[in-house]
């Protein structure tokens, strides 16, 4: 199974000299983080002959060595400069020539929409406001969960602090704890995370950290990450993918390892009572928890933006940045029967499965520093960046097409790798 679907190398020859055309070429914007998502975006686009320039508050992810990638703009930290940030996102969406923006994160999404209306909406693929408002705000998602008839964990919304102590101390543990809204514009903390809280303590210390903050306390519920990804418009569904988590960084971290799926759909039925109930123009992905024994699941959370196993989605055919080109752009959004008959588009191969090289590491040494064994770990390790070489097709950041980003990918690991065995090693 290589990194790179049929469907993308037929696209692939499209890509022609851009130069020689007299019209204004076709453009867009993506919006980089470190996550990598952008990579997936600009190889989608790329492929299909449009020019993609990204922009971005670093420069040196690996995906910026993309041949798809025509141009880097730096951005002032959004972190610490916000307004600076908004402004200079638009600048470059008035003077140039793009025809949409692409949020790849969280704080992307957040920033770009703090764009407002100085900017054309149509532009910026921020979905429309009522699925923002209840997809970036966790308890407004819980809350539309149940008036959907969308199951979700027992838990409730609250201000953390104190009082919220007093009300959830009682709760059975193990508890998750986590910010209503992941990034908030002007903080100065690129992304909250949710914590799983095993006692008093734990709960506690939760309380004090996130103090102030709107948050959302869950039961846990075991089972495995399903994500079901869509293309709406106007609350109709136009494309669907799923795919299941295989490992992940750390118990509330992103993933390291999926497998595409085929849809599930009793999730597809939850899925589309959310996205009709919020009249959704754009793409998100829901994260479900389901049981593989009993089949159960709930609504864990909605990502309404590109997300994380995105190269995934395009290695089985779900071109999912194209469709939403041709969905904004060139207005052709006619439903395609798939082999099960549904109308809406879907992968052409499903059933593939990647790793992400970044988050693999991330994965082993997280397990390192829990004090797992440093033997076992490293022979891990050792099986992880010799499949990186000799099989880069298992990874997010391979494409035949487009091998140069995997391969800085892989000096970087290399570097950091060293520089690893360096600290343990040396005296004192």
């Amino acid at each position: 199974m290589t990194g790179t679907s049929d469907l993308d190398e037929v696209r692939a020859s499209l890509d022609g000299d851009k130069s020689s055309n007299s019209a204004a070429p076709d453009k867009a914007l993506v919006i980089a983080d470190d996550i990598g998502v952008f990579l997936s975006v600009a190889r989608s686009l790329g492929r299909a002959g449009i020019e993609v320039d990204v922009a971005t508050c670093a420069e040196d992810y690996p995906g910026l060595a993309s041949r798809f990638v025509t141009q880097v703009h730096c951005l002032p930290p959004y972190l610490t400069m916000p307004q600076a940030w908004v402004e200079a996102v638009e600048r470059l969406i008035k003077t140039g020539g793009y025809q949409l923006v692409y949020p790849c994160s969280d704080s992307g999404l957040g920033m770009l929409n703090a764009v407002g209306a100085r900017v054309d909406p149509a532009q910026r693929l921020v979905p429309n406001s009522a699925a923002f408002c209840a997809f970036t705000d966790k308890a407004q998602t819980r809350q539309l969960a149940g008036t959907a008839g969308v199951p979700t964990a027992p838990g409730r919304a609250l201000c953390a602090g104190p009082e919220a102590l007093d009300l959830v101390a009682q709760d059975p543990l193990p508890l998750v704890v986590k910010p209503s809204s992941p990034y908030q514009f002007g903080s100065e903390e690129s992304k909250g995370k949710a914590r799983i809280v095993r006692s008093k303590t734990d709960l506690a210390r939760a309380m004090t950290d996130f103090q102030g903050r709107q948050i959302v306390v869950e039961q846990m519920f075991d089972g495995d990450g399903v994500g079901v990804s869509v293309l709406a418009k106007a609350g109709v569904i136009k494309a669907v993918w799923q795919h299941r988590r295989n490992a992940c960084v750390d118990e509330t971290g992103r993933s390291s390892k999926r497998t595409g799926e085929a849809v599930d759909k009793s999730l597809l039925d939850d899925v589309t009572k959310l996205v009709e109930a919020s009249d959704l123009t754009g793409v998100a992905m829901f994260e479900f928890i389901q049981n593989p024994a009993t089949q159960k699941h709930i609504l864990l959370e909605v990502n309404p933006r590109y997300w994380g196993s995105l190269a995934l989605a395009l290695a089985a055919g779900a071109d999912f940045p194209f469709w939403h080109w041709q969905m904004m752009v060139d207005h052709d959004d006619d439903q395609v029967q798939d082999a099960g008959g549904s109308a809406v588009k879907s992968a052409s191969n499903p059933l593939v499965t990647k790793a992400n090289l970044d988050a693999e590491f991330d994965r082993l040494s997280d397990q390192m520093q829990r004090g797992d064994s440093v033997a076992g770990i490293a022979w891990q390790v050792f099986g992880v960046m010799r499949a990186a070489w000799l099989n880069p097709e298992q990874f997010d950041g391979w494409a035949k097409d487009d091998p140069a980003p995997h391969w800085r990918e892989v000096r970087e690991i290399f570097a950091r790798l060293g520089t690893a065995v360096y600290r343990r090693l040396r005296p004192g």
